[in-house]
């Protein structure tokens, strides 16, 4: 399979003490290969693996191995960053390892999302009679942290392979359900050009169908009126107006008035008296 040919690609981080089988994983998931001899990691160091879903979904999980030693702390804490999982280690040989559990899951929480998935995973399974660390232990951690829990031996291969396919099936699956965004870095998503021009097609063609299918608001009696309003300024301001012109003319037709009413008073006595002269006199 082509390197670029995926539609996702996820990021993974390996933490916990020196030598507690993290490049081991490593080796066994992405080349079938069991380290027999200790080499701490120095710095840090990653390989990338393709996998195929039935839907026909190619993810690319890049995994990467961060050393165990406090002097690289810093880089530890960098790379921990915008990760989609994490994977953390211990030994059941090792009680000390399990203690600094706590320490690495306290890194985890200062710089990932809240989205992060997180995987316990104590190895060296086939040396069970050198336990320090009971299973339960392991487990009720993992409880607490909400995450999964794995004991495994390093020689299984298979069940590495299911350990980190499963991981992608959740990552994958908090995307499609749109719980993960993958344009955002932070949540250890890559996607293809070819993925990404189809996803930012699909939020347009949902976008367009929720406008589309979102009911009109229904209008009460005082909107209408209110819009009708709006809409005939002209009436309004007209009425108020002709108004005005009518109590206009109305007052000139009274001061009109006026004079014909007081004229009339005047005349009427002294035609009554003319005619009572006429008739007297």
């Amino acid at each position: 399979m082509n390197f670029e040919d995926y539609q996702y690609l996820f990021k993974f981080v390996l933490i916990g003490d020196t030598g507690v089988g993290k490049s081991c994983f490593l080796s066994q998931y992405v080349k079938g290969k069991f380290i027999q001899e200790y080499d701490p990691t120095i710095g840090l160091e990653f390989e990338s693996k393709s996998i195929e879903f039935n839907d026909g979904v190619v993810v690319q999980n890049q995994l990467w191995d961060t050393s165990g030693s406090s002097q690289f702390m810093a880089i530890q804490k960098t790379f921990c960053q915008n990760a989609a999982a994490a994977i953390v280690f211990y030994k059941i040989n090792s009680e000390a390892s399990f203690k600094s559990l706590q320490n690495w899951i306290n890194i985890l929480k200062q710089v990932s999302s809240d989205k992060i998935q997180i995987v316990i995973v104590a190895t060296n399974k086939d040396l069970e009679d050198q336990r320090q660390v009971q299973t339960s232990q392991g487990r009720d951690l993992a409880d607490s942290l909400e995450a999964k829990f794995y004991e495994i031996s390093n020689h299984d291969k298979d069940q590495i392979d299911g350990i980190v396919n499963s991981i992608s099936y959740n990552v994958l699956r908090l995307i499609n359900s749109s719980k993960i965004n993958p344009l955002n870095t932070q949540y250890g998503v890559k996607m293809s050009r070819q993925q990404e021009q189809q996803y930012a097609s699909q939020i347009e063609n949902t976008d367009e169908k929720v406008i589309q299918q979102s009911p009109s608001p229904k209008r009460r009696g005082s909107d209408i009126k209110t819009e009708q309003n709006m809409i005939s300024p002209n009436k309004i301001s007209a009425s108020p107006q002709r108004s005005q012109q009518e109590q206009e003319q109305t007052q000139q037709n009274q001061q009109q008035e006026k004079p014909k009413i007081q004229l009339r008073h005047i005349l009427i006595p002294i035609i009554v008296a003319y005619v009572l002269y006429l008739i007297f006199f």
